[in-house]
């Protein structure tokens, strides 16, 4: 009886405060943080275009903190190869063309990776 009586009391309060009125704020993003992992060339060259990149710029506020981070890996069965790599860029929305920049040197960085690994 007495968990019944319990459990009815906490359905009431959280039936009574989910009816409560919530105010209309305005959210504010200091920071914005992405990562990406992918598992291969083709995974590399689909994740993100320089119109991506854009369009994320036009949506962000001034002087907001970015970081992209991007994990590669790989496993080979045949030549029991296993290899990883994370490459993260930090900037601010101020700073456009200079963080397109890097993410364009990141992701050069990463095809040399799955390149390195094709040759052996």
């Amino acid at each position: 009886m007495k968990n019944v009586f319990t459990c009815l009391v906490l359905l009431i309060f959280t039936v009574g405060f989910s009816q409560s009125k919530i105010e209309n704020k305005q959210i504010k993003v200091d920071s914005i943080g992405i990562e990406v992992t992918v598992d291969s060339v083709k995974d590399l060259e689909s994740i993100f275009t320089e119109t991506d990149l854009t369009t994320l710029f036009n949506t962000l506020g001034d002087n907001e903190a970015l970081r992209f981070t991007l994990h590669c890996s790989f496993s080979e069965i045949k030549d029991n190869l296993k290899g990883s790599m994370t490459y993260s860029v930090v900037g601010n929305s101020n700073e456009k063309e200079k963080f397109i920049g890097n993410i364009k040197k990141m992701k050069s960085t990463a095809l040399k990776f799955y390149n390195l690994k094709n040759s052996k």
